[in-house]
């Protein structure tokens, strides 16, 4: 059996990327907030009489208001470009100290008029403390705390300001503190939470991963569709049992991808309760029956749509008959062929005799063409016992039709120019190379057989599929082509229409197909047979 493809583990990511934007929009927050301070100071420095509102020296005054404008944009291009940035918390320090330098530049400058001032730390280190999370922002609200109560001291021993100011500062210095406090345990209760949804993203990517591949390796086929009839979801199972391998897309609508399920989607809308009948598909004559099942609620809500493949259960039946008709030929193929070599040689001497007479002659033919019959016969059922070892590998579909081709025409007697072969370069497929010379090589054979046998009777096309992951082959020949009635069964084992036919050839050849993750269908065009091999793509290397 072909090993599952190895589907790589879910990986988290190193950091949520909803902490990542919370932080930088907390940073952005803080420096929009800084440039309007500077730019109010920076209108009032300019457009109102500075000495009239007692502004002790207005010339420093501007000059500080403009510094710390220019600050305040600088830090604030550099937090909205994402330029590369130190630690966090060099990053705050930093910032924290230039508004501490700025603003304690403007309280010097303009005296007991810019006495509120200081408050407009806080949004700073709010924002330290609910970045860091750690008692590092507690050293932010003492650097800011000591700087400025230093500060009104100085002043106030200058005589420059009473003692009521200093008694504010020292409170205005206990709120920087309880503020990076409360900042601190939010941003701790945030960043538990934070990980807390890291690990259930986790976990639902998982489940989701999980519920994909149980869906992916279903016998059922399953789609979903959404309340509008837009498929949003199935698996590889509904386009094997529908014969549309590659064709489908994502966000195509249930009426184009099949009108039959379209039309028992409406039906189910309307009543939920009536009974659905199976139906048959005429690409791959399997008789399907549909099961709904409504999902979500509201506009959130849609339909499951489930394909049960009524003939599974007697195929894997005859499988087994068959398989173990494989193993019982195989065991006594050496008994039967050594007997049959002996009748071929014993009538091969009668012929080179002489002594027969000619009515004679007419009953040897028999028993060489029976012979050889059940010879091929033999041969054929063997090959039921090579489904499952199979060598995937991969192949460049022109060069191996092309000398596939340069075989079958010395090996059947067929002229060169019977088959025509019309397949890009670069299509790539993943398949055991000897299982694809048989598929091809009945499917040749039996084209020969029935076409007009002239230059082109045998078209064989390649092309990539809709969706990228697939090829699709096809081979139409020129003849009557296969009637409506036999279309059924002629992926029957032992069904045959040519006299002399074993009836396994393209049994067996949709088995290999299978086998290796393909479907081999025949499709109701005329005229003549019209046979579609969709194969696994393989990616080119880059």
């Amino acid at each position: 059996m072909q090993p599952a493809p190895a589907i790589p583990p879910y990986e988290p990511p190193p950091m949520p990327l909803s902490v990542v934007d919370s932080s930088h929009r907390i940073q952005w927050i803080v420096a929009l907030y800084r440039a309007v301070c500077a730019t109010v100071l920076l209108g009032i420095a300019l457009l109102l009489d500075l000495r009239a509102i007692q502004v002790t020296a207005p010339n420093a005054f501007v000059t500080g208001a403009a510094l710390y404008f220019v600050f305040s944009l600088a830090a604030f291009w550099w937090v909205q470009t994402g330029r590369a940035m130190p630690s966090l918390s060099a990053m705050s320090l930093g910032l924290l100290v230039g508004d501490i330098l700025f603003i304690a530049m403007i309280i010097v400058s303009g005296g007991n008029a810019v006495a509120p001032l200081p408050i407009l730390l806080f949004p700073q280190l709010a924002a330290s403390g609910w970045l860091l999370r750690t008692r590092t922002a507690f050293f932010h609200a003492a650097i800011a705390s000591v700087v400025l109560l230093g500060l009104d001291t100085f002043r106030a021993i200058e005589g420059q300001i009473g003692g009521t100011q200093v008694f504010q500062t020292g409170l205005i210095g206990f709120g920087y503190f309880a503020t990076v406090g409360i900042a601190v345990a939010l941003g701790r209760y945030t960043k538990a939470s934070e990980d807390l949804a890291a690990q259930r993203g986790i976990d639902v990517a998982n489940l989701e991963q999980v519920n994909r591949l149980i869906i992916q390796d279903m016998q059922d086929g399953v789609l979903v569709v959404d309340l509008n009839g837009v498929v949003r979801g199935h698996n590889a199972q509904v386009t094997r049992l529908l014969g549309g391998f590659g064709r489908m897309r994502g966000g195509m609508r249930l009426a184009e991808f099949s009108s039959v399920l379209h039309n028992y989607w409406r039906r189910w809308q309307d009543d939920s309760t009536e009974t659905l009948e199976p139906f048959k598909v005429e690409a791959t004559q399997r008789l399907l029956r549909v099961r709904l099942v409504r999902i979500g609620s509201g506009l959130n809500g849609g339909t499951l749509i489930y394909l049960e493949d009524l003939g599974r259960a007697q195929t894997e039946a005859q499988q087994m008959k068959l398989a173990a008709m494989g193993r019982l030929t195989a065991s006594i193929a050496h008994e039967v062929r050594n007997p049959l070599s002996a009748i071929n040689q014993a009538a091969q001497l009668l012929e080179e005799d002489g002594t027969v007479a000619p009515e004679g002659q007419r009953l040897l033919a028999m028993i060489r063409n029976n012979a050889r019959r059940i010879d091929r016969i033999v041969g054929e059922v063997l090959q039921l016992n090579r489904r499952d070892r199979q060598q995937p590998e991969t192949i460049q579909l022109v060069e191996f039709m092309h000398g596939l081709i340069d075989e079958i025409v010395q090996g059947e007697n067929m002229p060169p120019q019977s088959v025509v072969v019309h397949i890009p370069d670069d299509l790539l497929v993943i398949f055991d190379r000897g299982h694809l010379n048989q598929i091809f090589w009945n499917l040749i054979r039996n084209a020969w057989q029935h076409c007009q046998k002239k230059d082109g009777s045998i078209r064989i096309t390649g092309r990539p599929g809709y969706m990228g992951d697939a090829v699709i082959c096809e081979l139409q020949d020129d003849g009557p082509g296969i009637p409506a009635e036999l279309r059924g069964q002629i992926f029957e084992p032992f069904f045959t229409t040519r006299p002399g036919g074993t009836g396994l050839g393209l049994y067996i050849a949709r088995e290999l197909a299978d086998s290796n993750g393909a479907t081999l269908e025949l499709l109701p065009k005329t005229p003549g047979a019209h046979f579609r091999m969709t194969l696994k793509r393989a990616v080119i290397p880059g």
